[in-house]
């Protein structure tokens, strides 16, 4: 048995695997981490007490805390999560909806006009779907410099080592005229609605919309993990079925913790109601 406070790296873990792999079943080495625990109190700077589906790098065990695809780095002055190889600022979490609000990590020579990003930031993709409260906005490279707009930020960068002109948009329309007008390709970068708004009606700048974030839902079902901790456990993900798994006092179970019987009552030894009187 491992010992209670045991919690293997992602490296150990691999290295176990690619050492092991070709002479044991996946089933007898899944069953040999059985009692592996995972620290349902993960702390996380601003976010608090960390939940499933999302795990802490280096503090719990990979791949049996959380999902593998919601993997949080909190060693930074900003908690962060990377999708399809894209760091992105955690900002909040709302389980109860299954809400993220996450924002584009941007390089400081971009902020201080040295770089351009070249690469969209958009992520519509499973297990994570835009909310209704996300939209794109557009980055606009090789535009003429004489084009002035008050719904556009403007901003001079370097693009392919040769200074840009730029403009951020939120507005379709606006997009599309621009579209027409510059030729050095685009960018886009998702933001909230309501901040687009903002931007809009000047109440807020190009810098505070992208600090504001995005809103994205995750799509992985989390009517099992509900079930898990009514019935007393925490839920986990099992990495060698590719599911969730619940975590109970003893062992893992697929779903909830299983209920625990009362011992079977024994009977009383009977009594008898009278005793015959002796013969005199």
């Amino acid at each position: 048995m491992l010992p209670r406070n045991f919690f293997p790296s992602a490296h150990f873990i691999s290295t176990i695997i690619f050492l092991l792999s070709n002479h044991f079943p996946v089933s007898i080495l899944c069953e040999a981490f059985q009692n592996v625990e995972c620290d349902f109190q993960a702390l996380c700077d601003e976010l608090g007490k960390i939940e499933y589906p999302f795990w802490v790098d280096g503090h719990q065990p990979a791949g049996y805390c959380g999902h593998p695809a919601f993997k949080l780095d909190c060693r930074g002055s900003k908690a962060t999560i990377e999708i399809k190889n894209q760091i992105y600022a955690v900002i909040s979490i709302d389980y109860e909806a299954q809400i993220l609000t996450i924002a584009l990590v941007l390089s400081h020579d971009f902020f201080r006009g040295i770089v351009c990003p070249e690469r969209n930031a958009t992520m519509n993709f499973s297990p994570f779907e835009y909310t209704s409260n996300t939209q794109n906005a557009t980055l606009f490279y090789g535009c003429p410099p004489e084009f002035e707009h008050p719904a556009t930020w403007d901003f001079p960068c370097l693009k392919d080592g040769a200074r840009d002109h730029t403009y951020f948009v939120v507005n379709t329309s606006l997009a599309t005229e621009l579209s027409c007008k510059c030729r050095g390709g685009t960018v886009v970068i998702p933001v909230l609605s309501t901040t687009a708004q903002g931007f809009m009606n000047h109440s807020l700048d190009f810098h505070e919309v992208l600090d504001e974030g995005f809103e994205v839902k995750w799509t992985l079902e989390e009517g099992e993990c509900r079930g898990c901790a009514e019935s007393g456990g925490g839920c986990g993900y099992n990495w060698c079925l590719n599911q969730s798994s619940c975590y109970c006092p003893h062992k893992p179970y697929s779903t909830t913790c299983p209920t625990l019987m009362p011992p079977p009552r024994i009977a009383p030894t009977p009594t008898a109601l009278y005793s015959p009187k002796s013969s005199t």
